[in-house]
Order: structure tokens, then C-alpha cells, then sequence
């Protein structure tokens, strides 16, 4: 995203963005990083993105419902002759 379409998301001018970028440049870092952020999109074809987004969501689950998940998985693979 060019500084331009920033400056217009954020209505503000070009000179506000670029005395930012001198006087406060903390608060630029922050703008130009969120809106370098917002292009990037997980590749959720990736099977390793998806193993490591799964692994993080069973993480944060309670020690039963871990154990329900990994039998309600290994059924799953059982059922395709995994």
C-alpha cells in the first residue's frame, strides 16, 4: 500500500505522514507496520500454517476437551485408513 492510499484511509495529508516519519516516529512505525500487515494473508492451502494454527488453538483448550479433540481426530483418520 503506497503512502498516498494511507494518507487517504487515515485522512490526513502527506505532509502530516511525513512529519510523522520525523517528529514521531514511533507513531509512523506503528502506521506503516499495521497497514504492511493487512496484506499479507495466511496461505490456509499450507498444511504447515494449518498444523501450527491447530496446534495453537488446542493449546489454549482445557485438558478434556484435548483429549475429546484427539479422539474425535484419530476416528477421523481412522475412518480414511490412515
Amino acid at each position: 500500500m503506497t503512502k498516498k492510499e494511507i494518507c487517504e484511509i487515515l485522512k490526513i495529508d502527506n505532509g502530516t505522514l511525513k512529519n510523522w516519519e520525523r517528529d514521531r516516529p514511533e507513531l509512523h512505525k506503528v502506521v506503516m507496520e499495521h497497514f504492511e500487515s493487512t496484506k499479507t494473508y495466511p496461505d490456509i492451502n499450507n498444511p504447515e500454517y494449518l498444523k501450527k494454527e491447530m496446534i495453537k488453538a488446542i493449546d489454549t483448550l482445557p485438558h478434556t476437551k484435548v483429549k475429546k479433540f484427539y479422539h474425535l481426530m484419530m476416528a477421523e483418520l481412522a475412518e480414511i485408513g490412515h
